[in-house]
């Protein structure tokens, strides 16, 4: 039934055209029947508006498919792999841009062709080689058509193409590729040195041939069996443990010496370098590196230190046989070396006394007091004698049945375990015997005791040479003439090697502290400072009087008699082995009168009388064995100067003969016998008495008196403002001009100070090359050079340069210099006639100088 007013529309009698736009109409455009009038243009209007709508949602769908087509080609022809579909009879569906480029063409003009004839070397009529070779799946093997190595993926079209079946195939060429892992291969395994791969818990991941060689196994997969961590001995957990703190720190090791085990115990050095590899969390899960064996580069290294050792032990102990003559010294130093070279626990040496038939100790490393009183001396038994010279041996282990049996029960009581001694011969004859223990069990080797042996044969050169010196001393205890010489060397012995090496190191500075206390006091400050500065000042000269102190007391002189103070000289004495005193633990108490007159002597020999009471008070207390005191005491007593000297020592032995010239207790070596008697005579000399006690209590006791002389006033010390103006009154040097070379830029810059305070034109350098630069080019009244200076040029050398090229100022130097004696100075002002100075000197000591130079020349001309 239709609506009224709406013509009929019924569908025309034949086709299905009319069926489809009576449908279209309807569908499209719904209801629309309902409400439209039965005009035809109208409904012709629908119609098309209809075919309109249908055409723009094809249209939309269409351009959509293009475009995700035209993007899916694109993506494919980006691909680098080879991509081609085929269907079923062998004919070209697709292909992407990459093969149809390796093939030199187009890939519109591939498609529809046969497979056969576009891969080259393909069979005609034999279809698709990869589809041969690569059936299905993802494989890998050699690439039929192109060549090289190849991953061919192989799969069926889900759905045909153009309503064909076939398949489609992805060739990735992998040539390079599998190259590169080859040659890794290769590499990796051929290796000589060891390569790993483990993670942080020890499972080894990989490792190559060279490992399994290294650690002993039997093969890779047995090694690759066992955790890392049981790869290192037990003293290298801590060695591991230091490897995984780098990797978490740092993230590698380099060369990192660690000690491995092999599969049969044995161990085995090796370093270490690897790195760490992380995950995307920055976790480890990996190391990676390398080992390298050096069990035997250490091996020989170990035997040329030992060598080394060995060699080092013998020039030792020929240079003991050439440096000294004391039998003491020599047999305590030896038997320390050995000690030290063989790790020994104990040592002891022995000389043998032939009246006696003993071995005298003469040197205990590390025996308990008990047992160095017992062995002391140790009886020689008839048996043991006849036993060494019949075998002539000279190795004896502690459990040879030849050692006496009382050494044995010594050395078991004493918890030793292992012994190793030497007989020492001298002229086919036992001079002697060296031992040294272990108290753990000890094999020794072969080279051990070839090496004990050699030694020995070293001391008994030592100790013969010992003799002999003992003999010559014996004979020129005859020889009274020789006494000046034997103090000369005695007081060098003292203080020779101090005075050389620190007089000009000291000096210099002492220099610079005096000259400038000098020149600050010139400048305002108040009392408090100027106190201060005074203080400076007599402290610098005291260090001054310290050091002239050394220097002369290290040369001849005569003696020169004047009041002295004898507290004074008691206390320069007492500075001068300050040093050794408090390093011996040995305590010095002192007890001065405050008020003591003066006495007439000459200081210096006090001060040798001094120094060697208390030398041998030192001797006496370190016999002991243990820290001592020295007490000094300084009084008046009836109309005398009393010097009391107490030590702590075992004390005299003889004390009516302890001034007897050539008398000694001491070994042979350390004393002479001259040194008391020489005291006795400098006191004497003087007027006064020395004596010698032990004391109720323990130790010696000595006393020197010496006559009171008539008190005077002492003048008042010249200070340091007094210097200052004279340096101001002295107009003389006023315009002079004044070259001064010095390295020590302290000194230096105090003497520029000094000389241009009154007015001189003062060039200053710190080199002698510097000063031969000037000297070519300018003139000067006055030349200061510094004795000593590195470098070509240094005081002494700049005179030899005057005397080649301006001799007209040799006689305007002046030389500075630390020890005024010193021989090379002497000649230089003999032969050259240039001025000493003396350092330190002060402000007026060096204007005098400079103003004597000038007074005594006429101006010099510049130079051509």
């Amino acid at each position: 039934m239709r609506a009224p007013g709406i013509p009929s529309l019924n569908p025309p009698a034949r086709g299905e055209n009319g069926i489809w736009l009576h449908s279209l109409i309807y569908s499209t455009i719904p209801g629309l029947a309902l409400t439209l009038g039965s005009s035809v243009s109208f409904i012709s209007t629908v119609v098309a508006a209809a075919f309109g709508a249908g055409y723009l949602r094809a249209n939309h769908k269409y351009r959509t498919v293009a475009l995700a087509q035209h993007r899916w080609r694109a993506t494919i022809d980006s691909i680098d792999d080879f991509i081609f579909a085929h269907d079923d009879s062998g004919q070209v569906l697709q292909v992407n841009f990459a093969i149809a480029d390796r093939l030199q063409s187009h890939p519109a003009s591939l498609v529809g062709r046969r497979v056969d004839e576009l891969l080259p070397r393909a069979e005609p009529g034999q279809g698709c080689p990869y589809c041969r070779h690569f059936s299905a799946g993802r494989l890998e093997g050699q690439d039929p058509c192109f060549g090289g190595q190849a991953v061919v993926s192989t799969a069926r079209l889900a759905s045909g193409v153009k309503g064909r079946t076939g398949v489609v195939h992805v060739v990735r060429d992998v040539t390079a590729q599998v190259a590169a892992e080859e040659h890794y291969r290769r590499l990796f395994y051929g290796l000589r040195e060891a390569v790993f791969v483990t993670t942080p818990d020890g499972t080894i991941l990989e490792c190559n041939q060279a490992l399994v060689r290294m650690l002993g196994y039997d093969s890779r997969e047995d090694l690759m069996k066992v955790n890392a961590s049981e790869l290192y001995v037990h003293t290298s957990v801590t060695q591991r443990a230091a490897v995984q703190r780098a990797m978490e720190i740092t993230g590698y090791v380099h060369n990192h010496e660690l000690t491995l085990r092999k599969k049969d115990g044995t161990p085995v050095t090796a370093l270490e370098t690897s790195f760490a590899t992380r995950d995307r969390n920055g976790n480890i899960v990996s190391y990676q590196g390398f080992l390298l064996d050096i069990t035997q580069s250490k091996q020989a290294q170990e035997e040329i230190r030992r060598k080394n050792r060995e060699l080092h032990a013998l020039n030792t102990m020929a240079d003991l046989t050439n440096r000294s003559l004391d039998l003491n010294e020599v047999l305590h130093a030896a038997l320390g070396h050995v000690m030290e070279l063989f790790g020994a626990d104990t040592g002891s040496a022995y000389v043998r006394d032939r009246e006696r038939k003993v071995l005298q100790c003469r040197a205990s490393i590390g025996h308990s007091e008990q047992t160095q009183r017992l062995i002391a001396e140790v009886a020689l038994t008839p048996e043991f004698l006849r036993h060494v010279y019949a075998s002539r041996v000279e190795i004896l282990e502690m459990d040879d049945a030849a050692l006496p049996a009382h050494v044995r029960e010594l050395m078991q009581r004493e918890g030793l375990s292992t012994g190793l001694g030497v007989v020492l011969w001298s002229r086919n004859e036992v001079s002697g015997w060296m031992g040294v223990s272990w108290r753990a069990a000890r094999v020794l080797p072969p080279g051990d005791r070839e090496l004990m042996a050699a030694l020995a044969r070293q001391i008994s050169t030592s100790v013969e040479n010992a003799r002999l010196y003992q003999q010559a001393c014996m004979a020129l205890q005859n020889l009274q003439h020789a006494q000046e010489q034997l103090l000369q060397s005695e007081k060098m012995s003292a203080v020779g090697q101090l005075v050389s090496g620190v007089a000009h190191e000291l000096n210099n500075p002492l220099t610079a502290i005096l000259g400038y206390s000098q020149l600050l006091e010139a400048e305002p400050m108040n009392e408090r400072g100027r106190d201060f500065l005074y203080k400076i000042f007599r402290q610098a000269q005291r260090t001054h009087r310290i050091v002239q102190n050394l220097l002369s007391f290290s040369r001849q002189r005569q003696p020169h008699k004047e009041k002295v103070d004898v507290r004074k000289v008691l206390e320069e004495t007492l500075l001068l082995r300050e040093y050794d005193l408090r390093v011996n633990n040995i305590q010095v108490e002192r007890e001065f009168d405050s008020h003591l007159p003066v006495v007439i002597a000459d200081s210096h020999q006090l001060e040798q009388v001094f120094l060697n009471i208390i030398n041998n008070a030192v001797d006496a207390i370190l016999e002991t064995g243990k820290s001592g005191v020295l007490r000094v005491n300084c009084f008046a007593q009836e109309g005398s100067v009393v010097a009391e000297f107490q030590d702590s020592g075992r004390g005299l032995r003889d004390s009516k003969r302890i001034f007897d010239p050539f008398y000694t207790t001491k070994e042979i070596g350390k004393g002479t016998g001259l040194g008391l008697s020489i005291c006795y005579g400098i006191v004497k000399e003087h007027g006064g008495q020395i004596t010698a006690c032990n004391h109720p209590s323990g130790g010696a006791v000595f006393q020197v008196r010496l006559p009171v002389a008539q008190v005077s006033e002492e003048q008042a010390p010249r200070t340091a403002a007094g210097w200052q103006r004279q340096a101001r009154a002295d107009a003389s040097l006023a315009n002079c001009r004044i070259l001064i070379v010095d390295d020590e830029e302290p000194v230096l810059e105090f003497e520029r100070e000094a000389l241009a305070g009154v007015g001189a034109e003062v060039t200053a350098c710190q080199s002698g090359s510097d000063a031969v630069h000037f000297l070519r080019h300018h003139a000067f009244d006055v030349l200061v050079f510094d004795g000593k200076m590195p470098g070509a040029y240094a005081g002494i050398e700049l005179c030899h340069w005057l005397r080649e090229h301006r001799t007209d100022l040799l006689r305007r130097v002046i030389l500075t210099d630390s020890d005024a004696a010193n021989d090379e100075l002497a000649r230089a002002i003999r032969d050259y006639g240039v001025r000493p100075l003396s350092k330190p000197f002060q402000v007026g000591e060096l204007l005098a100088a400079c103003r004597a130079v000038v007074e005594t020349n006429a101006p010099v001309l510049a130079p051509a």
